[in-house]
């Protein structure tokens, strides 16, 4: 019982804005900035219509599939 009312405790004192968690406990404090992602769905898509293109060359895809993924990881 003591477990279950510790972890609504704990519930209780979570920020819950975006990006952005924070966790405080009696001794410690954790604060986490998280990166919000896209799609990854969306970026396989790109890459597999990438992949079945013949009109483009294997330099030239790679450097379009480098661009895809720094755009992703943007």
């Amino acid at each position: 019982m003591d477990n279950q009312e510790d972890k609504d405790i704990l519930r209780d004192k979570i920020n819950t804005m975006p990006n952005y968690k924070k966790i405080t406990t009696d001794d410690m404090e954790i604060t986490l900035f998280i990166k919000k992602q896209k799609n990854p769905a969306e970026l396989l898509e790109k890459l597999y219509i990438l992949r079945n293109n013949d009109k483009l060359g294997n330099q030239e895809k790679n450097e379009i599939a480098k661009k895809i993924m720094m755009d992703f990881m943007r």
